[in-house]
């Protein structure tokens, strides 16, 4: 199985809605690049910038992350090999929409950030394509 594969499959099962190529049209959604994705989790790797807020991916009730397919790595040991000493000031790793069971131990989805997450996977041709989003 490609990385890519297990990506999808990791990211549909913890509540990802994943699409291949075409960005869904959400009105009022965020929409940001992802820095990496990790295989082994389905997790979009998000690392903040002026150019990419952290409020994109954490204030609306849905965001939208556009991945390239190239950028899809196996998994955390091989992320901070990539990122090496160049971390960014604030790097989140997201793994699903938000959830919190706080409150009498009852999961809930959505409280501290999106509750509905989608990642759009990029063939490397798009990739360019997409950054001018």
């Amino acid at each position: 199985m490609s990385l890519v594969e297990e990506f999808v499959r990791n990211a549909e099962a913890v509540g990802v809605i994943v699409h291949r190529g075409q960005a869904p049209d959400i009105d009022g959604a965020g929409v940001s690049r992802a820095l990496y994705g990790l295989a082994d989790t389905g997790s979009v790797v998000l690392a903040a910038s002026p150019e990419e807020p952290r409020a994109r991916s954490l204030l609306p009730a849905v965001h939208v992350t556009l991945l390239a397919e190239d950028r899809v790595l196996p998994g955390l040991a091989e992320l901070f090999e990539a990122v090496g000493g160049d971390l960014p000031s604030a790097l989140a790793i997201v793994t699903g929409p938000s959830r919190s069971a706080d409150i009498e131990q009852k999961l809930v989805v959505g409280v501290h950030g999106p509750g509905e997450v989608h990642v759009v996977l990029l063939p490397v041709a798009q990739t360019e394509a997409a950054e001018t989003l």
